[in-house]
Formats: C-alpha cells, structure tokens, sequence
C-alpha cells in the first residue's frame, strides 16, 4: 500500500474515531464504573483483557499489548444496554412512621397527609454507548493507539412522589474519554505502554429534601417535633468537569502459546463544578428565606452556617475515578481454541462519601464507604473455520457496596456475566470483520436498609432492591 493511500486511511480512521464523542449512557459494572472493551471482549465476559491476536481495544486497557499487533487497525463499536431495576419495601421518616405528603384541602385549606405508597416504578434505564479503537505500527518496535471509551457511567430514575423520594429521584453519572497510548517492544517477546486520557464528566441528580424533618433533628433548635412530609423541596444538582489521567502496562510472551499481561490506570481526581437548584412550595421556600430569631431562617437556626437558597447557588463536589489494575493471561490450546483469564481489582476504599458544597460550606454528605472489589473472568474463542469465531464466558463482579451505606441511587449488589459472542471474516471487503455479543448479568437482590443523614430528613428504606441487565455489542473492524 502506498504512503498516501495509507496516510489517507488512518486519516479518516481518525476523523471516525472522534465522530464518535457522543454517549448516550452506560454498561453497567462494580458501582459506577463501566466495562471499556469490544464485542468481542463482551463475548468473552471480559477474559483475557486485550491480549487475544490483534486486539486494538488494547490501546486503552493494556497498551504494552499494542506492540504484538503488526497492521493498522481500526474499530468502532456500539453497545445497548438494558438495565432493570426495581425496589420493593417500606419506608419511614425521622419517627418512625411511613412516609407521607403534605397537600392543601381545596375547600378548607387544611393540610391532608397521604402516605406515599409507590416504590419508585421501572428505575432502569436503555442506553446505547459507542467506543472506538485505533491502533498504528510506526515502526518495528513502536505502536501508536488512540481510544475513546466510556470508563465511568451509571443512571436510576423513580417517580417522582415514591416513597424513597427523600434518597434519589434521578440519578445520571457519565463520563467520556479520548486516550493516546504507545507501546515500545523491548525485546520480541516482552513490551511496555503507557497512555494519557482526557475526560469530561458530567452529573445529574435530584432529591427530595425533607426540611422540616431535618429541623426537627436540630439540637441547636432543641429538637422541636416538626411534622415530616411538609410540602416539597426538590433539589437538582448538575455538575461537570474535565480532568487528565494516566495508564500503563506491561505484555510478556512467555511461550508461544502463553502470553501475560498486567496494567494499571491511576486515580483521576475530579472535582465537579455546576449549580444547584431547589423547587420548594410556598411552605418549605418560606423556612429558607423568612428570618425567624436574630434575622436567621429556621434552616440557619438549625444548622448554623448552613444557607439554601430556594433559587438556586454555585455547586460543587469530587467524584474521583478510583485507581484499578488487571492481571491478564491467555493461553493458546491449538491453532484453533485460545482462553483467557483477568482478575481486576479496584480501589474503592478511596471512594469515602459525596459532598456538595456552595460557596465553601458543605451542604450535606452522603457516606458510602465503599470497599475495594475484585472482577474476575474467564472467557474464550473457537475458530470453527478459517471466517468464523464462536466465543463464550462468565465474569464475577463484585460490588463495592456496604449494606449499611446502600441506597437507590446506585443499588449496586455482586453480579455474574454469562456471555455469548461471534467474530466473521468478511471475504467480500478484504481486512473487515464483524464481531457481535450478547452478555445477561445477574444481579444478587440486595437489602435496602440505610438511614439518611440528619440534613436530608433522616429517613429509613427497609426493602430490597432487585436488578438485572443485558448488553448487546457490535463491532466494525478494518485492518489496512
């Protein structure tokens, strides 16, 4: 192939690649993180990471592994995801007693209390999530990868009035990344790689804040028993950040059927920065912004250097991407059946709590305590003939998640990945194939039995919350 015939392909491989920084949600796994792979990884369930033959979703998870591929290759890859969750339980407020909703009678203008009875309806989501790979030989020794992938996502939306609406109404956390990567081949059998992302990270989420309830749980206001469910203060928050990150890695072949690879993304860290807005009736706008004592609202009064403002203020909060690291092996039975195998830990216990702040004060902080997790999975590929692979695997993800800091925001349980997969050779268009999967996740019922903190009305979930999910991916690859 001539230089300019080349030039031009990886040119328009390029311009492809960066068409595609457009995401329209996540894949879910382990808490908000989320799988950044191909088809043909998902039909694997992950196993063997980026080191089966010419894999260039390697110039993001291992780039060292780049330097065992020997063409340009090119691929783009969509993912649907399907994700099902739904609660089931009660829920109390700061007394004890079920939630409940404050609304004026038309024809005497006294309060009604209805119990709040719904359990939040469908709280999944559809997304489709496009991620791309590139991956350019500059020389015997030296490969070039360029990625785009969606290593951060995770979306709950209830109803509006159900009676967890004091945790989480909507909740949307996403984050897109273009990477650069090269790998050096040190000797043929042994390489290394390392890469830089760049990210943007945006987040969504609304809640209800009970403030009379909050008041209520006031020692500075002598814990005056303020009647909960008192009319409504939606809060929405949305934030978003762009942020730098490394990764590395390292690829050795031990023998010709044995290759090993291990590979380390860093800690990101992340402050968010947006607004908060709240939507309150007329009742709870008035406990923000009528002086009560000494020219302070009850708010202030009741958690002194604490201001809400009904219309909205600056927002801020950090929601580092955890460090994670995978020890990949692939091992090649026969010229026709390959397996590998990836065990991924993540370090979660970085991950304490989310805080808003406005103005410099915290307005609340939700612990979660989260606990580092490990992934493992073991997957394969069998060539039945020279066009066509078949591919299986299972994958355990365990979650982060304490029972004690769970809530409906991300009702996060361990879950297992069966997965099915295919890659064809298209004879016809010479150096493209096709590659399809279809991975189900299982996902453990897990307890929701969390209190919220004092600012947030202090209320209690007992219930669980019951998920499921499944993936479809498909990738184009074009060797040149």
């Amino acid at each position: 192939m001539n230089n300019k015939k080349q030039q031009a392909q990886a040119f328009l491989g390029l311009a492809l690649l960066g068409g595609l920084m457009v995401a329209a949600g996540s894949a879910q796994a382990g808490a908000f993180m989320t799988p950044t792979t191909n088809a043909a990884g998902w039909g694997r369930a992950f196993g063997g990471g980026s080191l089966f033959k010419d894999d260039p979703s390697s110039a993001y998870n291992n780039p060292a592994a780049m330097a065992f591929i020997d063409k340009n290759i090119s691929q783009f890859t969509l993912n649907y995801a399907n994700i099902d969750i739904k609660y089931k339980g009660a829920a109390y407020d700061y007394s004890g007693r079920p939630t409940s909703s404050t609304t004026l009678d038309p024809d005497t203008f006294e309060p009604l209390y209805t119990e709040r009875t719904g359990n939040g309806g469908q709280a999944g989501f559809e997304a489709w999530v496009p991620t791309g790979f590139l991956v350019m030989p500059i020389n015997e020794r030296l490969n070039f990868g360029l990625s785009q992938v969606v290593p951060m996502g995770a979306r709950t939306s209830y109803d509006d009035d159900w009676k967890g609406r004091d945790f989480a109404v909507d909740t949307k956390i996403e984050t897109v990344a273009i990477t650069g990567s090269l790998s050096f081949k040190v000797t043929d059998d042994f390489s290394i790689g390392g890469g830089a992302i760049l990210q943007h990270t945006s987040g969504f989420l609304s809640r209800n804040v009970d403030l009379y309830a909050a008041a209520a749980q006031s020692t500075d206001l002598g814990n005056i028993p303020f009647a909960a469910g008192q009319g409504f203060s939606l809060m929405r928050v949305k934030v978003d950040n762009t942020s730098l990150g490394w990764f590395a890695g390292i690829a050795w072949q031990v023998t010709p059927q044995d290759r090993l690879g291990l590979n380390y993304h860093a800690k990101i860290k992340n402050k968010l920065e947006g607004r908060y807005n709240l939507y309150a009736d007329p009742a709870s706008r008035a406990i923000m912004t009528t002086p009560v004592i000494d020219g302070k609202t009850l708010v202030e009064l009741a958690y002194p250097g604490l201001t809400l403002n009904p219309d909205g203020a600056n927002a801020t909060s950090r929601l580092d991407i955890p460090a994670n690291a995978s020890l990949d092996w692939v091992h090649e039975f026969t010229d026709r059946l390959a397996v590998g195998v990836s065990a991924t830990w993540t370090d979660w216990s970085s991950f304490k709590a989310l805080t808003l702040k406005s103005n410099g004060n915290n307005i609340v902080s939700i612990p979660y305590r989260y606990k580092d997790a490990w992934q493992i999975s073991v997957g394969g590929d069998y060539r039945m003939t020279d066009d066509l692979t078949l591919r299986t695997g299972v994958s355990f993800d365990q979650t982060p998640t304490p029972d004690a800091t769970r809530d409906p925001s991300i009702p996060d349980g361990d879950r297992t990945f069966v997965s099915l997969g295919f890659g064809y050779k298209v004879r016809a268009v010479p150096g493209l194939s096709i590659d399809g999967a279809y991975s189900h996740q299982f996902v453990e019922t897990v307890k929701l039995r969390t209190e919220n903190v004092d600012r947030l009305g202090g209320a209690t979930l007992d219930g669980k919350s019951k998920a499921r999910g499944d993936v479809v991916s498909a990738s184009l690859t074009y060797e040149f």
